[in-house]
């Protein structure tokens, strides 16, 4: 049985090329203003000043917090498109890191649209949901 396994070069051929795009900006999208592009992407529904400044100064105040208060053993790994990833590099604030960045910008979004993300919250799909027999160390 022979597997085709990838050389190593094709596997890290574009890691670190500038001229590498993940995604491209639709024809139409391209002569258009960035505040129009924007428009594009809040998905019709409009979004108060309020709600905005609202996010950001969450934002900044999060990450203005001690770092004492945040425990970063208790992270885990999440994968970022790298442009938003570079995006974030560019940006130094408070000089904290990526993560910190990565954090505080769910946290805030979390904080100000908490009431509007709650209908699209999962259903529990675990069969321990209902198991309510208390464990009795047998077995």
């Amino acid at each position: 049985m022979k597997k085709d396994i990838p050389e190593i070069d094709e596997l890290i051929a574009g890691i670190n090329d500038p001229d590498v795009t993940l995604g491209t900006i639709p024809p139409a999208l391209e002569e258009e203003s960035p505040s129009v592009i924007s428009s594009h992407i809040l998905s019709g529904e409009s979004t108060s000043v309020f709600d905005d400044d609202k996010c950001w100064q969450e934002f900044i105040s999060l990450l203005e917090a001690d770092e004492l208060t945040t425990d970063k053993n208790d992270r885990l790994v999440c994968k970022l498109d790298r442009d938003l990833a570079d995006s974030l590099d560019d940006c130094d604030i408070h000089n904290r890191s990526r993560s910190d960045l990565v954090n505080a910008i769910v946290r805030a979004f979390f904080t100000t649209y908490l009431g509007k993300l709650a209908k699209y919250r999962r259903e529990k799909k675990s069969l321990f949901v209902n198991f309510k027999e208390e464990y009795d160390g047998k077995d």
